[in-house]
Parts: structure tokens; C-alpha cells; sequence
């Protein structure tokens, strides 16, 4: 994705210290002085694809168990519509819930040293930087992400979901980045006094979702078996888009010049943009079986498998810049005597594929009765990796085993575990440390408002914030 536009989208702070800053040490060029102005963030999550439909997951996520799902088991477990005593609907709604993160993260201490490490080579002598202000904040998409319904027919269960198992939204603004450059130029005519400032707006939205659509249907081969079998159509699309305009003045040998002049004779815009689009299909299944050969035991068994998506579309890079630019700062010897802010355009049109992986599990789960209280544990193998591909660049976690348990006390439900993982993609260490432990958690509660309405609520999901509200209606 033309590493270098979104870089200097996403951080305009480095754009500055290397576009309007002369770095070439043997011309003399550092930056006098730097304003980091400030960066606001705004990240919207949603992670259906970890807890499935309804708001009683088990203790890995999406239930594997059949005995709490009810009619959830149209996204989950299909084996558990054959024990379904009637037909119902179910719909997900998530509330609005966000928290500011730039404290916990410590977002302003890495802003500091990447700007420190910007400035490490062309900064002048007992420069103090103003360094950005950042407000970022990061909650849930609110809204209706999934409905499930189920209808019995004779001896079976027919059902049929429709899911936004993933969904992400950021937005990202900066402005007022601000600094100051001055350096020397030697020519055949002696040296020249080179003075720059330039300013640097910048802004960048991605956008990403997954939607699925699952059809599915169980029956009762014995008293005691169930079995079942559903087909899912997933359908991802994804939208990048990115600004970046500065504004900047060169003083080259007493004569003052303006990017973005439109009275100049030459081409002098300074900035940048990027626009994309990406979509993608594909089909992926799950069979499982459920056995309660005694009433204080439930043996559950299911295969998932998930299709890797490959999202088609195409990136367009805009890219002005003054042919002096380089990847290490700004070389004055290239720059025109008679045109110091001329620009260059480079349009970049790109139609590789976008990957997204998602990975497939083999599971199990036992879930015992004593008296009011029902816990489950499970066990889960997953094979492929959670993250993403396009061009030589990739980035995941490949997905090992898993163990869960949840309790729960009637109306109450409470449940946590853990998943083996392994770094893989750019930025895996190094040293062979890839190894990386994903804790879940989640607690829930649920209540019945009338004969045939009940409502139950996700209060907390783990690793991501996740809170959703599950309104259940049976006929």
C-alpha cells in the first residue's frame, strides 16, 4: 500500500522533519525548530466473530456447547437446533461504549520518541521540540450486528443468521504540525542561505467489514444425538482513505517562494492522497453433533471452517512532491536556483489483492449439571492464522490451541480462557520470541420479561471491550 504515502499520512510529524528539513550533512541543513501541533484518533470496534450470535458465549468465544445457545446455535454449534423445542427470533444490539486510551497506552511517550528519533541527525544543537498533543479514543460500533431465526419443521430444525461478525473504523487527524528549517547550498557562483517553514495538515479513514449470512439445520437422530450442518457466506470489503497538504515558504537567497502558489509559472502543490477499495466472497461450513445420553452431561463436538477472504480492488496514490525529496530528507543540491518549490506528481494505481485470514478450529466441550449451577469446559485446535496479506507485507497471529471454562448460576454466567498463539508477518520478533498467550473473559447475565421474551446482557468481553444486548423472543 505504498508504505511511503501512508507514512506520511499517518505521521505528519515525521513528513515534516523530512520535507521541509535539509538533512544532507554536507550542506549544512538542520531543523531550527519544531511544533508537533496535535493528533486525534477515533477507533470503532466490533468483534461478533469471537462471540457469535446472542450474548452467552463459552468460555473460548463463540459457543461451541449447545446447552446455553438456544437458537444462537444457527451461528454456532448447529447440533443444538435439533433439541429445540419451538421456533424464535433473537437480535443483537451493541450500545454505545467508548474510553479514552491515550493514557493507558501511553500514546504521547511513543509520539515523543518517534519524533525524537526523526530529529536525531537533523536537529540543531539544543533544539527543544514542542511535542504533539494526542487525544485518542476507542470504543465499540453501536447498532443492530446480528439476527437469528429458527423454525421447527416436523423433526427438524431449520434456521437462518445474518451477522457483521467484524467491523472497524478508524479516523485519524492531525493538524498544526508545524517547522522550521535552514541550511546552505553551495553552487558554482558561492554559497546561497536557504531558510524553509512548512506547515502540515493530515487526515486518514479505514475503514473495514465483514458481513455472514449463515443457513443452517439440525435434527434428532436418537432420543439422546443431535446433529447438524450449516453453510455461511462471508462477504468483507474494506476503504482506505488518506489527505496530507502542506503549506510551506522558502526563503532561497533573500527571494521568498510559496508552495501551493497558483500564481507561480511551475507545478508547486506539496501533499499527498490515497483512495481504495477492496471486496471479497466466499463460503465456509460448520457440522457438529451433540450427544445427552445422562441429564447432568452434554458431550458437543464441531468443526468450523473458515474461508481465507481475497478482497479485490484497486489503490490510487497521489503523491506531490519537490524532486529534491528523498527517502533521507531533502538533498538542496537538486533543488532549482529558479524554481526552489517546484513539484513533481507521481500517480501510483495498484490492484493487488487484499487477504484476510481467518482461522479454522476443531473443537469440544463438556458441560455438566449439578443442581442450579452448569459450567462447560472446552477444548479447541484452531488451524490458520487471525490477520492479513497484500503484496510482500503481512501481519498476523497464527492460532494454536485453546481451553475454556465457564460456570454459570442460573441468570448468571461467567466464563474465561486462553489461546496458544504464534506471531507471524513483519513485525514478529526477530530473536524467535513469537510466542504469545490470548486471554479471554467474559461475564453475562440474562433475565425473562414476559412468557415468551427474554433479554440477556454481555457486560464484559475480553480481549476487546465488547458489550451487547440480546433480545430473544420464542414461539
Amino acid at each position: 500500500m505504498r508504505a511511503r504515502v501512508l507514512s506520511r499520512a499517518l505521521a505528519s510529524a515525521i513528513l515534516m522533519a523530512s520535507c521541509t528539513a535539509p538533512c544532507a550533512a554536507d550542506d549544512g541543513g538542520t531543523i531550527e525548530y519544531f511544533d508537533g501541533g496535535s493528533l486525534s484518533a477515533d477507533v470503532r470496534l466490533s468483534l461478533g466473530f469471537l462471540y457469535g450470535a446472542g450474548s452467552r458465549p463459552d468460555g473460548l468465544g463463540s459457543p461451541l456447547s449447545t446447552l446455553r445457545a438456544g437458537i444462537g446455535s444457527v451461528a454456532g454449534n448447529p447440533s443444538g437446533l435439533a433439541f429445540l423445542e419451538s421456533g424464535g427470533l433473537l437480535i443483537d444490539a451493541l450500545p454505545p461504549i467508548g474510553a479514552s486510551v491515550s493514557d493507558i497506552a501511553n500514546l504521547e511517550g511513543r509520539a515523543r520518541s518517534m519524533v525524537d528519533d526523526t530529529l536525531e541527525d537533523v536537529a540543531a544543537i539544543n533544539l527543544r521540540p514542542t511535542y504533539p498533543e494526542l487525544e485518542a479514543l476507542a470504543g465499540q460500533q453501536a447498532g443492530i450486528v446480528s439476527g437469528v431465526f429458527a423454525l421447527r419443521l416436523g423433526s427438524a430444525v431449520a434456521g437462518v443468521s445474518v451477522e457483521e461478525p467484524l467491523s472497524l473504523q478508524l479516523s485519524l487527524l492531525e493538524n498544526g504540525i508545524e517547522a522550521f528549517a535552514g541550511g546552505v547550498k553551495s553552487d558554482g557562483e558561492g554559497d546561497v542561505d536557504i531558510e524553509m517553514r512548512g506547515f502540515a495538515d493530515a487526515a486518514c479513514d479505514l475503514a473495514f467489514r465483514i458481513d455472514r449470512t449463515t443457513v443452517a439445520g439440525g435434527m434428532e437422530v436418537t432420543r439422546d444425538l443431535g446433529v447438524g450442518v450449516s453453510v455461511s457466506r462471508y462477504h468483507a470489503s474494506a476503504r482506505v482513505g488518506g489527505t496530507l497538504r502542506c503549506d510551506g515558504i522558502v526563503n532561497y537567497g533573500g527571494q521568498e517562494y510559496s508552495f501551493n502558489d497558483p500564481d507561480d509559472l511551475w507545478e508547486n502543490d506539496l501533499g499527498g492522497s490515497i483512495d481504495g477499495a477492496f471486496e471479497g466472497d466466499g463460503y465456509g461450513w460448520s457440522v457438529g453433533a451433540s450427544y445427552r445420553g445422562a441429564g447432568w452431561l452434554t458431550i458437543d463436538v464441531l468443526y468450523t471452517h473458515v474461508p481465507e477472504l481475497s478482497l479485490s480492488g484497486e489503490l490510487i496514490a497521489v503523491e506531490s512532491m519537490p524532486a529534491a525529496v528523498t527517502e533521507g530528507g531533502l538533498d538542496l543540491s537538486e533543488m532549482s536556483a529558479s524554481q526552489p518549490t517546484l513539484t513533481e506528481t507521481e500517480v501510483t494505481v495498484e490492484n493487488d489483492p487484499l487477504g484476510l485470514l481467518l482461522p479454522s478450529y476443531a473443537g469440544t466441550a463438556a458441560s455438566f449439571r449439578i443442581g442450579p449451577m452448569l459450567s462447560t469446559l472446552e477444548y479447541r485446535m484452531y488451524s490458520g492464522t487471525l490477520g492479513y496479506e497484500y503484496q510482500d507485507h503481512s501481519e498476523g497471529v497464527r492460532l494454536g490451541s485453546g481451553l475454556g471454562l465457564e460456570v454459570g448460576f442460573g441468570g448468571l454466567w461467567l466464563g474465561g480462557g486462553v489461546i496458544q498463539g504464534r506471531l507471524v508477518g513483519e513485525s514478529a520478533p526477530k530473536d524467535g520470541d513469537d510466542g504469545v498467550l490470548i486471554p479471554l473473559a467474559n461475564l453475562g447475565m440474562g433475565f425473562e420479561i414476559g412468557e415468551h421474551t427474554s433479554v440477556d446482557l454481555l457486560i464484559l468481553a475480553l480481549p476487546m471491550q465488547v458489550a451487547k444486548v440480546s433480545f430473544l423472543y420464542e414461539f
